[in-house]
């Protein structure tokens, strides 16, 4: 029932919202106000917000998947849309009160109203809630476009030269069963083939639809890639029965490193792989529990081969370089879901957070993914990715 009270939260976030944007509409902009289809929409928002998101929990429960997206999805249009006016509406109300102060103004020197300013003045107030919503839509819309598979080359002094061109096929963060299904991740799995991946490395959150599993399992295992294929945890394995997903990697050819690594042969050098566990929580101070469960991963570690973790949370990033780790692969996040030149937007505001793209402390490196899918369907600059990561030797 841990669901309850974010839901109850989320209502009250949502019904603030509307009752905002029709204050900013009853008195800033009280001449789009006196339209009846505006005042009927405006009051509609959080009605329906509020009908979708009850669809969407209804959906949850009862595990109908169709509902529950739908339910999600519409709740997140009037959500954004409610934003995108909250956020626009002022600069409009000062534009429509410059305006009214105008034409006023005109009118009591008997000038008239100039009505070729009027229309330039309405325009321009009608412009920003426009745009935001226009952004909203297109935010929205490609959070459904196809997952981005590319090659991504990452460059390391101490790759041994037998390992130049290693290919690493990273999935994270794929929540099948919310927006993402099967036939998605078989479409990432067959334009990845093409690539000719050595291996497979999954950073968690694989299926929030839990029998969806051992079916992404066997068709991740399918690829056959010549290094095999490996997992780590994520929180969402947790949140949905750790038990049942424990059975189904048994039953799978995808092995599942859990607070454990081993060496891999590669045919060629070898590489030590290791996997970290998760911590669940979303609150406290998670850097001990990563601490520990990152050293027990590295404890067979022998330092003169290449080292890879995999860790759903990318503050184990930090534990890995006490630990000498060469790569670490992270996801979680699904880099803010915004984006500006391959960065996570938010990075302008959290600096000292891992976000999204590549990291370097001294001479380790992380790649942290945007994953291929979200909990929320709104993705702008920041697509979903299953980046197939190339080693190669710096010279």
């Amino acid at each position: 029932m841990r669901i309850i009270g974010p839901f109850i939260f989320a209502l009250c976030v949502l019904t603030f919202f509307g009752l905002l944007v029709i204050f900013l509409l009853k008195y800033l902009n009280k001449d789009w106000w006196e339209y009846r289809p505006v005042r009927r929409i405006a009051k509609a928002l959080p009605i329906i917000g509020g009908a979708a998101m009850i669809l969407w929990v209804v959906g949850y429960f009862t595990k109908n998947i169709p509902i529950s997206s739908i339910g999600s999805t519409t709740t997140i249009i009037i959500l954004i849309s409610l934003i995108a006016l909250i956020l626009t509406l002022p600069l409009s109300g000062i534009i429509n009160s410059i305006n009214r102060w105008l034409s006023k103004r005109s009118q009591k020197k008997g000038n008239g109203v100039d009505s070729a300013r009027r229309t330039i003045l309405k325009a321009g107030a009608s412009l920003f809630p426009a745009a935001a919503l226009t952004t909203g839509g297109v935010g929205i819309a490609h959070s459904y476009q196809q997952t981005r598979v590319y090659v991504l080359p990452m460059a390391f002094e101490n790759l041994p030269q037998s390992l130049h061109g290693f290919r690493i096929l990273h999935l994270s963060d794929s929540h099948l069963g919310i927006y993402r299904m099967l036939d998605d991740l078989e479409d990432t799995l067959d334009r990845a083939k093409e690539l000719r991946p050595d291996i497979i490395l999954y950073t968690g959150d694989i299926a929030d639809e839990l029998d969806l599993l051992p079916q992404s399992l066997k068709m991740v295992a399918a690829l056959n890639p010549r290094c095999g294929c490996y997992a780590s945890l994520g929180n969402h394995e947790y949140y949905r029965g750790i038990a049942k997903v424990l059975a189904a990697f048994q039953k799978s050819d995808v092995t599942l490193l859990r607070s454990s690594g081993l060496s891999i042969n590669t045919r060629a050098d070898p590489i030590y792989l290791a996997g970290a566990d998760d911590p669940v929580s979303m609150r406290k101070d998670n850097t001990p529990f990563l601490n520990r469960t990152v050293g027990e991963s590295m404890v067979n570690y022998p330092p003169e081969i290449f080292s890879i973790l995999m860790s759903h949370r990318p503050e184990g990033f930090d534990a890995a370089v006490k630990f000498d780790v060469d790569l670490t692969l992270s996801g979680h996040t699904h880099g803010g879901q915004v984006g500006i030149n391959g960065r996570s937007f938010w990075e302008n505001f959290m600096s000292d957070r891992y976000l999204w793209g590549k990291y370097a402390i001294d001479k380790a490196q992380m790649y942290l993914s945007s994953g291929i899918g979200h909990w929320l369907p709104f993705r702008l600059g920041c697509p979903p990715e299953a980046p197939v990561i190339e080693l190669t030797r710096r010279i």
